[in-house]
């Protein structure tokens, strides 16, 4: 035998051994993938949604808020340049 027959030996026992290496990672990827989809369909079902009165108060209350926030920032903007700008500048 030549060293090719012995090349071509060796790289089709390399080959056969990575398929089964691989098969084996994929089997236990899906295994593992099968058991993480049972357990969201598990825990899918504990959901529960709000119903439409509640995502509407809860809605008002969140653009309140909003709102509030965006006054409070707003009158910190003008004081602040008014303390810091207009004052010190003599404007």
């Amino acid at each position: 035998m030549s060293w090719q027959d012995y090349a071509v030996a060796a790289s089709a026992l390399a080959a056969l051994l990575a398929l089964v290496v691989w098969r084996a990672r994929v089997v236990a990827f899906a295994r593992d993938f099968t058991g993480f989809m049972v357990d969201v369909r598990g825990e899918v079902t504990k959901i529960t949604w709000p119903t439409s009165d509640d995502l509407r108060k809860a809605t008002l209350v969140i653009l309140g808020f909003v709102i509030l926030v965006s006054l409070i920032i707003g009158a910190m903007d003008v004081i602040l340049q008014l303390l810091l700008v207009r004052l010190p500048s003599g404007r």
